[in-house]
């Protein structure tokens, strides 16, 4: 008897061959994925994560626009948050690039009225398509079908059609 996993001994877990391996991924030209797009509503400034150039560019060969809403202003101001308080200040370069390197628009928004009209822009370039599909003749099929083995079920039981 052995206990433990199946796993060699001495065989980092980044040298086991994967079961399934992942596809190979290709690169899309930008903003090509219609059905596909972000809006990004910040100041710009990152604080966690990974860059957002680097994360524009994982989207961008996805195909995957990205709308950026700039808030906030150029200036910069302290805000406070559940007694803590933070200088933020608009990285309007960065969201610009981000826009461009994903074929999509960069938008200013520092007022309520601003944000507003920005949403009224973006709803006209990005549309959501209706699709209606037909179901009742496949629903037909299914009852007829239902009824046919009930029938045979019936005759099969009772000698008769009920």
């Amino acid at each position: 008897l052995t206990y433990g996993s199946g796993r060699q001994r001495g065989i980092s877990i980044d040298q086991v061959k994967p079961k399934n391996p992942k596809k190979e991924f290709v690169p899309v030209p930008p903003g090509s994925y219609n059905s596909a797009a972000i809006i990004l509503l910040t100041d710009g400034q990152r604080t966690t994560g990974i860059d957002s150039m680097e994360a524009s560019k994982m989207a961008a060969e996805r195909g995957v626009r990205v709308y950026t809403v700039g808030v906030g202003t150029v200036e910069g101001e302290t805000i406070g948050f559940e007694g803590w308080s933070m200088r933020v200040r608009l990285d309007e370069p960065t969201l610009k690039a981000i826009a461009l390197q994903t074929q999509a628009e960069y938008f200013y928004a520092g007022t309520a009225e601003n944000l507003k009209q920005v949403y009224e822009k973006l709803s006209s370039r990005l549309t959501v398509e209706k699709k209606e599909t037909e179901i009742s003749g496949l629903l037909a099929l299914v009852a007829s079908i239902l009824a046919m083995v009930s029938a045979a079920l019936s005759l099969a039981w009772f000698n008769r059609i009920l």
